[in-house]
């Protein structure tokens, strides 16, 4: 079953979402070894065309705290995004400023990143990873607690005492979006009946994901044509249960009637702590 059709507003659009399949096995994800791409495995996917909101024309004020996501504008210093190390040097110093001004948080840290390009011949030739469909969230309460004691495990049981965060902050590379936009659900339309545990096998590591069932009730947003000085913050996880916003639904998607000549998405993705 899919979604009702609405009508929809000029600068709203259909789009087609891969929910995880209810039943069959359990649903896992393989990451393989650094140069290749990993493997869903299990579960199987179902497709379900949504309404996807533009968040640029919503009527009201789109915050991190409340819906689970937030535009923000900054300009992109030059960097060599297939060098990760002028990544880390200058793209994670500017981005731990904006992250900080975003999320209101008294401490961040900067653990990882990822280049995504929707070129094969590109990925080939460079090793970088492909735009990620399937509705997911990346952390679950066990995984999130687990990615902190993993990577400041001197500090791990001082900091779970208080709240923090796990946030992304995606932005295009080189042009705007013209394929493969990233699609983000209300926080507030999303239950925990809505998400299944999916284990995150990787080389050395065991983490865990949500992937979601569907639900007429999700309510997703996109930014159109988002460009490099635009930044899109989202939360994967937060330890708050006050009220606010504490995880997100996101996904890759296919533009309806994709254009033949639109560019290949090319992006980049920064995982980060929020202290608070």
């Amino acid at each position: 079953m899919s979604e009702p059709a609405t009508t929809l507003e000029p600068s709203n659009i259909r789009a087609s979402l891969a929910y995880a399949a209810t039943g069959g096995d359990k649903y896992y994800y393989e990451l393989a070894t650094p140069g290749s791409e990993g493997r869903n495995r299990g579960g199987g996917s179902a497709k379900h065309e949504m309404t996807v909101f533009d968040g640029r024309a919503w009527p009201e004020p789109i915050s991190l705290d409340v819906h689970g996501f937030e535009l923000r504008h900054s300009p992109l210093p030059p960097i060599d995004f297939l060098d990760a190390a002028s990544v880390t040097r200058l793209y994670y110093p500017v981005m731990a400023d904006l992250a900080e001004r975003c999320t209101g948080a008294s401490r961040i840290h900067i653990f990882d990143h990822t280049v995504r390009h929707g070129d094969p011949d590109v990925r080939r030739s460079t090793g970088l990873k492909p735009p990620a469909r399937g509705v997911h969230n990346d952390y679950t309460h066990w995984s999130a607690r687990k990615r902190v004691r993993d990577l400041l495990p001197d500090e791990a049981d001082e900091l779970l005492e208080r709240r923090f965060a796990i946030i992304q902050a995606w932005r295009p590379i080189g042009r705007p979006i013209e394929s493969d936009p990233i699609a983000i659900a209300d926080a507030r339309t999303v239950t925990a009946e809505d998400l299944v545990p999916v284990p995150r096998t990787a080389p050395g590591r065991v983490g865990e994901t949500w992937r979601a069932l569907y639900s007429p009730r999700h309510q997703f947003f996109y930014y159109p044509f988002m460009a490099p000085d635009e930044v899109l913050f989202f939360k994967v996880y937060d330890s708050a249960t006050d009220g606010r916003a504490r995880y997100t639904l996101h996904t890759a998607f296919e533009l309806p009637e994709p254009r033949p000549e639109a560019a290949p998405r090319h992006s980049c993705e920064m995982r980060l702590f929020a202290f608070y």
